[in-house]
């Protein structure tokens, strides 16, 4: 009976989802109003909130997908086992694939559009989506600067500057709309980020 009501409860939250998204990319954040989203989704108001506890945290929970927080992210003892570059480009990859689902990518333009107006939406989504994986990264970092690996005495401004190695533009590109990178492009960057990381932070 309980396998039963979380398949049922799991099936109402992505109804949910697919009904705010929808509504969210035709209206943007502001114009969306909880109403439209649960005559979107074919649920009640009530129903909405038994899931969400407002607009913005719906909002947050599309950003940041399914996987939340430090829920889906490994603990950095557990790849120290792992070859660095092994590590990084699988965080790079993660980093950059998460960026540029096309859904979500739609959704962080929203977001840009109007965070000056809703400041908490950007505090929730950085709280809940990339200072995790941030964390967790940094940690690692420190524990490869504890044992000899590398030489990072900043760890938290190396994960930062290990992303946007990653990066190097692709975001700038997609938000502007200019291009979307292949897969191919993708594991070039990573890999080359992975690359002038490891050469930057060589142990001596």
């Amino acid at each position: 009976m309980h396998t039963a009501n979380s398949k049922l409860s799991e099936a109402k939250r992505a109804q949910i989802l697919s009904g705010a998204r929808l509504m969210f990319m035709e209206h943007g954040f502001a114009s969306t109003s909880v109403e439209k989203i649960a005559k979107a989704a074919g649920v009640s108001k009530g129903t909405i909130y038994n899931y969400f506890d407002s607009k913005e945290i719906l909002f947050v929970a599309l950003i940041t997908g399914e996987c939340g927080g430090e829920a889906c992210l490994p603990q950095a003892e557990d790849l120290l086992e792992m070859p660095i570059s092994e590590v990084l480009t699988q965080f790079g990859s993660q980093w950059l694939l998460g960026l540029l689902k096309e859904d979500q990518l739609q959704l962080f333009r929203i977001v840009l559009a109007e965070v000056m107006q809703f400041p908490q939406l950007g505090q929730m989504i950085e709280s809940t989506g990339p200072a995790p994986m941030m964390t967790v990264l940094a940690d690692y970092l420190a524990r490869l600067n504890q044992t000899g690996k590398l030489k990072i005495a900043q760890p938290q401004l190396a994960a930062e500057q290990f992303t946007a190695l990653c990066d190097a533009g692709i975001m700038r590109q997609m938000q502007l709309s200019v291009k979307n990178p292949s897969q191919a492009q993708i594991e070039t960057q990573v890999a080359s980020a992975v690359q002038l990381f490891l050469r930057g932070y060589a142990a001596e």
